[in-house]
């Protein structure tokens, strides 16, 4: 077949106006067809969980709706019928999968699909803030409760009211603010730092994470006594590269709904789409997006045509995977960088105890610390996970 256009199926056109990559969530977007469904109301007292303060948000982007969750794979497909069933009811609902599927999306999908869809949607990344001040951000503080509070603050959960609060990687929210955060769960009642009055809460808990809570539980990062709070609705968000050509349709939406106008016009080539359908993609979504972004300066030199040559990859080293490469010496230095890792994690960056947990020197642990530059060990753990995963994908 000649490289020409690729002549896919857009679902572009179903929007009125496009949406800039950065719109919405970093998690960006995950295709879909779940509709927004009409306002509805619900009385206080249905439901002890709570909304977390709004964050501030341009006038234009208040009026945006999440981008549909686009694909025609059964994955897509069972992905948009288990929101949907979810939406209406009022348990938490616990997201996992992994880096850069769009999480944050489905959390949206279920906010404005459910009975609290005129209420906020506020996401915070759990993982994110020192203890201080992500307890000062959730529960509000007093002032005088720690060297800074020179007033009163109320906090994320005490000004939040029949909404959805979105905990993004709770999976590394410190135990101290887990406790806390328990407390509020079972009792619907918050208190500021420093204070000793409570105040009612009123809110729906949606989590994500894309670690193995009952590893994390086993090996006591977590408690377990919040694991079952927030473990009741299930929804598994699939990789990337396990839904077939969703990654075309997902590439022709982010090109057609480009900021950049001279980007909209953009075209993949078959082998193009054909490159991007092989690849693996460990960053999923997100790596997409940065893939494509890298495609377009020379696609505009190219009459508006992608090519394969203009998609460059992060992890394409890794890519053939055990069946088609047998390039041993890479295989094994991953697997030594994930055990070493994974060694590191499970000391919480305490060197002399991952020394004991994996029998290697102080010395090569100091070694791997530094070849990190700065990056925290949890999110390098992550990011040789999804390298692993890719590589063992067909096992």
């Amino acid at each position: 077949m000649d490289d020409h256009d690729y002549d896919g199926v857009s679902r572009s056109a179903a929007y009125d106006q496009p949406y800039a990559p950065s719109a919405y969530s970093q998690e960006t977007y995950i295709p879909s067809k779940t509709a927004r469904r009409p306002e509805r109301s619900l009385e206080r007292g249905q439901s002890n969980l709570i909304q977390l303060r709004q964050e501030p948000r341009a006038k234009s982007r208040a009026k945006l709706p999440p981008p549909e969750i686009i694909g025609s794979s059964d994955q897509a497909a069972l992905l948009r019928e288990t929101i949907e069933i979810y939406a209406d009811d009022q348990a938490p609902v616990l997201i996992t999968g992994e880096t850069g599927v769009g999480k944050e999306l489905v959390a949206r999908h279920l906010h404005l699909g459910g009975l609290r869809a005129n209420g906020g949607f506020s996401p915070i990344n759990a993982g994110a803030m020192p203890e201080t001040l992500a307890a000062s951000e959730l529960f509000g503080h007093v002032k005088g409760a720690f060297t800074g509070s020179v007033a009163e603050r109320e906090g994320a959960i005490a000004l939040a009211d029949g909404g959805v609060l979105f905990l993004d990687e709770i999976g590394d929210m410190p135990l101290t603010i887990q406790t806390h955060l328990l407390r509020v769960l079972e009792d619907g009642m918050v208190t500021k730092l420093g204070g000793k009055t409570a105040e009612k809460v009123d809110f729906r808990l949606i989590s994500a994470t894309n670690v193995n809570l009952q590893e994390n539980v086993c090996a006591g990062k977590f408690r377990a006594d919040l694991f079952y709070r927030i473990n009741v609705l299930i929804i598994d968000v699939p990789p990337l590269r396990e839904r077939g050509d969703d990654v075309v349709e997902i590439a022709e939406w982010m090109i057609a709904n480009q900021s950049d106008e001279r980007n909209r016009n953009l075209r993949l080539t078959p082998k193009a789409a054909d490159r991007l359908k092989s690849y693996r993609f460990p960053g999923n979504v997100r790596e997409l997006r940065n893939v494509l972004l890298r495609a377009m300066p020379y696609a505009r030199r190219e009459k508006g045509r992608i090519l394969p040559e203009h998609l460059r990859f992060d992890f394409e080293q890794l890519n053939a995977g055990p069946a088609n490469s047998f390039a041993v010496e890479d295989a094994t230095a991953l697997m030594n960088r994930y055990m070493l890792l994974k060694a590191l994690n499970a000391a919480n960056g305490n060197i002399a105890k991952a020394v004991t947990l994996s029998g290697r020197s102080r010395g090569t642990f100091n070694t791997l610390k530094k070849s990190l530059e700065g990056e925290d060990f949890a999110s390098a753990y992550r990011s040789v996970c999804a390298e692993v995963k890719a590589l063992l994908n067909d096992c």
